[in-house]
Formats: structure tokens, C-alpha cells, sequence
């Protein structure tokens, strides 16, 4: 299943509960500022056993979040990465 979620706190916590193994996530919008490595833990600091996490690089930009500020599990795709992955995986939920 892939899980696109566009924003973090309680709705990428709901989102990380239900997940399992072979899942991916997708940060979009405001999601993609879990991404960013801060000095405490977060929700994504740990990598998730069996999830792939991605972030659109997109959305990053436009917030002016750095690639080498974020967690190194957490991969990263542009729009047609995006299309890709929705291709790639079935079903697609939104978390919103």
C-alpha cells in the first residue's frame, strides 16, 4: 500500500500505526518537514522495518528544506517518481 501523507503530527502518526511491512510512504505538502533531521527524536528518526519512506523533492524545495538536513533512510522522488510509485503500488490511501 502506498500512504500519501501531507502533514505531519497526529495525521503521520496515525499514518506510521497502520502501516506494515512492504508499505511505503509518501511526504508530500507539509509532511516533508518530518523529513528534516532535528537534535531530538522524532516520528521518523528510526527507520520503519520493512517501509520504504519517501519525500517529493518538489514540496522540499519549495520550503527550502536541504536534502543533507534530513534522515538518510528517507528517499526522494519528483513528480514523476511520484506518478511512478502510485503505479507501482496498490492500494494508494491519503492521510490528510
Amino acid at each position: 500500500m502506498l500512504y500519501i501523507v501531507n502533514k505531519k503530527g497526529d495525521v503521520l502518526r496515525n499514518c506510521l500505526d497502520t502501516v506494515s511491512t512492504n508499505d511505503v510512504i509518501l511526504l508530500t505538502e507539509g509532511a516533508v518537514y518530518a523529513a528534516v533531521n532535528k537534535a531530538q527524536p522524532s516520528v521518523l528518526s528510526e527507520q520503519i522495518s520493512g517501509v520504504t519512506i519517501y519525500a517529493l523533492l518538489p514540496d522540499m524545495q519549495a520550503r527550502g528544506i536541504d536534502v543533507a538536513r534530513c534522515y538518510e533512510h528517507i528517499q526522494y522522488v519528483d513528480y514523476a517518481g511520484f506518478v511512478d510509485l502510485v503505479e507501482q503500488n496498490n492500494p494508494v490511501r491519503s492521510c490528510y
